[in-house]
């Protein structure tokens, strides 16, 4: 079917459904490159893509597809949320705090962006911190350190505040983590 109509989009997404529950990653992600050449404006399928590449440990082919999704669908906080993760793992710290403070920006009481604002900001700090910087941390249009530490602030609070209706045990840990 597919030889006769390259652009039939249901053939072509049976067949990738079909290569990825076989476990054919490689020529999953292939038949899907080739999708997006003719369809680049599914964002679903660039989602799976990046899926596809982060099962594989290809970080920087995954931040790629997110940027694609982004592009496409640029209020969605989620989108911003796994472009963050991504980035964090790449060791590209001050791109990824960017991506958590557009995170809570688009939605002011998540969780995970409040995480990830502490987690970079902190991380920033320490690695400034050092005399041998790790060469593979990318920190170089990252906040002065005063504004990290009142990011890292603000987080703590809200997170705190987020944990204020929790049980006391989580209330607790959570407290606890915050301030290590």
């Amino acid at each position: 079917m597919l030889e006769a109509d390259e652009t039939n989009i249901l053939a072509s997404k049976r067949l990738i459904a079909l290569l990825k529950s076989y476990g054919h990653i490689g020529e999953t992600v292939k038949q899907l490159v080739a999708y997006l050449d003719i369809h680049n404006n599914d964002f679903e399928a660039w989602l799976e893509l990046s899926n596809l590449y982060l099962t594989q440990n290809l970080y920087p082919q995954a931040a790629f597809c997110m940027e694609e999704v982004i592009m496409q669908q640029p209020a969605n906080h989620y989108f911003h949320l796994c472009y963050a993760e991504i980035s964090y793992s790449m060791g590209n710290f001050d791109l990824a705090l960017k991506e958590y403070l557009r995170v809570v920006e688009l939605s002011t009481d998540n969780v995970r962006g409040f995480y990830g604002i502490k987690l970079v900001a902190d991380r920033i700090r320490d690695i400034r911190a050092k005399p041998k910087r790790d060469q593979n941390a990318r920190i170089d249009d990252a906040p002065q350190p005063a504004t990290l530490d009142r990011l890292s602030q603000l987080a703590t609070e809200r997170l705190v505040a987020a944990y204020n209706g929790a049980s006391d045990t989580c209330k607790k840990t959570a407290e606890e983590w915050l301030k290590a």
